[in-house]
């Protein structure tokens, strides 16, 4: 690594350090002050408030990250146009790509950093983080299931389960319908009074067997009727219904794959597995764009700097979301909905990067 590049490293480093402890501290705040009279009423431990504030940072230093890149990048590179050190480096001929090449190595690295966070560690910190606040804290108890009411589970191959009841230790459906698709066709259709799992298949009791080929439906009744070749088991309708959005990647995938064997729409889904991909390309945008702003107007001033970046973040996140909503509407389509943002705005970062690197 050149002399030069350790330099820009260490000036954008520490800025951004800064800029991030300065952020959180900032949330921090404002959310211990919304939750005084809490922490207060139920005379929560210090270390307790301290601790679920340690699960809560995650989820913010994935919110606040490009912020804090934008505004590291707005006054490292102040810095070095105020005493004319970026002048001196381009008269060598360094090109400013080559000069900005660690801040967008920090970048790419953010970029990377933030998806895993959003797939690995932020899910499970904010669990946690819920549980503190809501069992240790409030004293909730928690929720002792047994029984799930009105459950419905969507399975492998086009399987939709509905159940009125579903009981835990019994493993037994009361009230269950089992409907099959194929191509997005109604292939079978299960309703029954009760099903029990007998420990190697599920058991249906009293109830009706339809099958329909070519539009022509056939009922048969029945008293008790096992049925091979469910893959569904137990405990897998025993397990915490999640919402598709705190899904990780590949959790959400094979839901969409479940959704589309069974003809149910998927775009709005299709729109939120691209986000996944998309949003933390932010990172990288957001210094590009900022690299060739500070550049040019040689800003020197920290207000100057930290307004622009949280008018250009706001813009930015507002636009992708905007995109999302549009695509949840059906009025674009998922991909385009996804990615519509980090192309327009990619496009105008990198436009603006080519006219300053050729002034």
């Amino acid at each position: 690594m050149r002399i030069t590049d350790r330099y820009v490293l260490r000036e954008f480093i520490s800025y951004l350090g800064l800029a991030l402890i300065g952020l959180l501290t900032l949330f921090v705040i404002v959310d211990v002050f919304e939750k005084i009279d809490v922490f207060l009423d139920h005379r929560a431990p210090l270390l307790l408030v301290a601790r679920m504030y340690v699960f809560q940072l995650p989820e913010w230093v994935v919110l606040v990250l490009p912020i804090a890149l934008l505004l590291s990048t707005f006054l490292s590179l102040g810095q070095l146009n105020k005493f004319g050190e970026l002048t001196a480096m381009r008269a060598v001929g360094l090109s400013l790509v080559r000069i900005l090449a660690p801040v967008f190595a920090v970048a790419a690295l953010g970029t990377i950093g933030s998806f895993l966070f959003n797939e690995v560690v932020t899910p499970r910190a904010t669990r946690a983080r819920d549980r503190i606040y809501d069992v240790d804290i409030q004293r909730h108890p928690p929720a002792a299931v047994n029984e799930r009411a009105d459950m419905t589970y969507l399975g492998e191959g086009g399987r939709i389960y509905y159940a009125r009841l579903y009981v835990l230790s019994e493993r037994r459906m009361h009230e269950v319908s089992l409907q099959e698709f194929k191509a997005g066709q109604l292939a079978r259709r299960i309703d029954a009074a009760s099903a029990t799992w007998d420990g190697r298949r599920w058991v249906f009791e009293n109830g009706y067997v339809r099958t329909f080929v070519n539009g022509v439906e056939q009922a048969q009744s029945f008293t008790r009727m096992a049925v091979d070749g469910l893959p569904e088991r137990p405990e897998d309708f025993a397990r915490e219904k999640r919402d598709p959005r705190e899904m990780d990647y590949l959790e959400l995938e094979r839901y969409i794959g479940k959704l589309r064997a069974s003809g149910a729409r998927i775009a709005n889904y299709l729109v939120d597995l691209h986000m996944k991909l998309s949003f933390p390309l932010i990172n990288f945008i957001v210094v590009m764009i900022g690299a060739a702003v500070a550049t040019r107007l040689r800003l020197q001033s920290a207000a100057l700097g930290f307004g622009l970046s949280i008018v250009i973040a706001f813009v930015y996140y507002a636009f992708m979301r905007a995109g999302q909503a549009f695509g949840h509407s059906g009025l674009l389509p998922p991909y385009v909905a996804a990615w519509l943002g980090d192309v327009v705005f990619g496009g105008v970062g990198a436009t603006m990067m080519w006219r300053a690197q050729r002034r």
